[in-house]
């Protein structure tokens, strides 16, 4: 076994101004603003691993032994070392105005726009002055992102949208850290040299129609669609000389779907549901690690439970990405102090980590579990009761029912029976090679939860 041990510290500040100008002419109306923002966050994080003994309560061991590149002797002869002690700067300049322009009563044109410079500095403590084997390194990301919208009032009841939009982002200094294919690595293990990477480009269309929007209107609704496409996305893909990975910007991801809401009021109480129907989807043909997957390279071809990769294809679904998801709500005023409400949370099934290409079925020999996390739904109920005009006291209880469920699941090797016995080589060598047996992993949502509090207002 061995003792993972980590540790990472992160601060963030910044500022922000902006001006607002008001300008009207006969049958347009116009609204003006600009600003500029400041954002500075920093994070370290540091890394050890220490060899040691696996115990039969699971606990391990410590024997002295780190992988420091010196006690920990060597894995297929170079030296084991997953040491990481690295600090992160990051510093994010921006300049943003929009412009409102109304034409009468029924027409609003928004143009918009911001430019962010990122400034990303990388400092590492083990092997500082860069050159290879170095993570020290400064980047800088600058782009323009433009946005633009005009919505239509036939009715005071009724507002038609359409929006595009343009967004990015710089890469992580843990990406930076892990992005030479000459050195892959294998997250959170180790990082190796950067190269640089692109920003992601983020562009969105989104349309649809809203009713109720009239003042008092007792229930409101909305259909909308969207489409937004990540371009240079980044992947953590396999290196095709060896077993490791690492990151690279390569294609495109796509999340389109339907938003659907109504809301209304009758008499004490209020109710309410949203939906959302989300098909996410590489776009960009990969190829990654698919070790667990029992549809890897290595498997199809007879080695199974051995390392190997799997090809990522155009249409395929991203993992932990539900592709239903419910949410729906009911308040009631008991009294004029004391107010009930119930609330339902329903998500669909999604892939797990590691069943990227979506073809991992399990065997009951060296693949176990489904590949995938079932949907689940989930009743919270909670109360108010106003005490003052500025004090409330509060109880809430989530999960109501106490339902087991999972929130997310991943592919990963397993060395324990159905018994909890552990077995380090429960199958026989293939070539020379022992087989690992590998399951899907989940990760269980919280079980009933009570808590109680006070909110004061000033």
């Amino acid at each position: 076994g061995v003792l993972n041990r980590t540790h990472s510290e992160q601060h963030n500040g910044g500022l922000s101004g902006q001006l607002t100008w008001f300008a009207a002419r006969r049958a347009t109306r116009n609204q003006f603003t600009a600003g500029a923002a400041y954002d500075r966050s920093g994070v370290g994080f540091q890394q050890s691993t220490e060899l040691g003994y696996l115990n039969p309560d699971r606990s391990v061991t410590g024997v002295g032994a780190f992988a420091d590149g010196v006690t920990g002797g060597t894995v297929d002869g170079v030296p084991y070392d997953t040491r990481v002690d690295l600090d992160g700067f990051m510093h994010t300049w921006s300049a943003y105005a929009t412009d409102t322009l109304a034409i009468g009563q029924a027409v609003h044109v928004t143009l918009s726009g911001r430019y962010n410079s990122t400034t990303i500095h990388n400092r590492d403590h083990i092997n500082p002055g860069g050159g290879p084997g170095s993570l020290d390194g400064d980047s800088v990301f600058g782009r323009f992102n433009p946005a633009a919208g005009v919505t239509f009032n036939p009715s005071r009841a009724v507002n038609v949208y359409l929006g595009y939009s343009e967004g990015s982002r710089a890469p992580t200094s843990i990406e930076l850290g892990c992005a030479d294919a000459n050195q892959p690595c294998k997250l959170p293990n180790a990082m190796a040299g950067d190269p640089p990477l692109d920003q992601v480009v983020t562009r969105t269309w989104e349309g649809g129609v809203r009713g109720g929007t009239a003042p008092r209107s007792p229930m409101s609704w909305h259909v909308g669609v969207f489409l937004a496409e990540n371009h240079r996305d980044i992947l953590f893909v396999a290196s095709r000389q060896t077993g490791f990975g690492y990151f690279r910007n390569f294609g495109e991801t796509r999340r389109q779907g339907i938003e659907l809401g109504v809301n209304g009021r009758l008499g004490r109480v209020t109710a309410g549901s949203g939906y959302t129907y989300l098909d996410a989807t590489y776009q960009s043909a990969e190829t990654v690690d698919g070790s667990r997957n029992s549809t890897n390279d290595a498997a199809l071809q007879g080695s199974k439970g051995l390392e190997g990769t799997i090809d990522i294809r155009p249409g395929d679904h991203v993992p932990l990405s539900p592709r239903h998801l419910l949410k729906a709500f009911a308040d009631l005023d008991a009294t004029s102090k004391l107010s009930l409400d119930l609330g339902l949370v329903a998500v669909s099934s999604s892939y797990a980590r590691g069943n990227e290409n979506n073809q991992h079925r399990a065997d009951g020999t060296y693949y176990l579990g489904p590949g995938t996390s079932p949907g689940y739904a989930v009743v919270n109920a909670g109360a108010h009761y106003q005490l003052t005009a500025r004090l409330q006291v509060l109880a809430q209880i989530d999960n109501l029912f106490d339902r087991r469920y999972d929130t997310a699941a991943q592919l990963g090797p397993t060395g324990f029976t159905d018994i909890g016995t552990f077995i380090a080589r429960p199958l026989p060598a293939i070539n020379g090679a022992f087989p690992v047996q590998h399951a899907t992993f989940f990760a269980p949502g919280a079980p009933r939860t009570l808590w109680a509090g006070t909110r004061v207002t000033f």
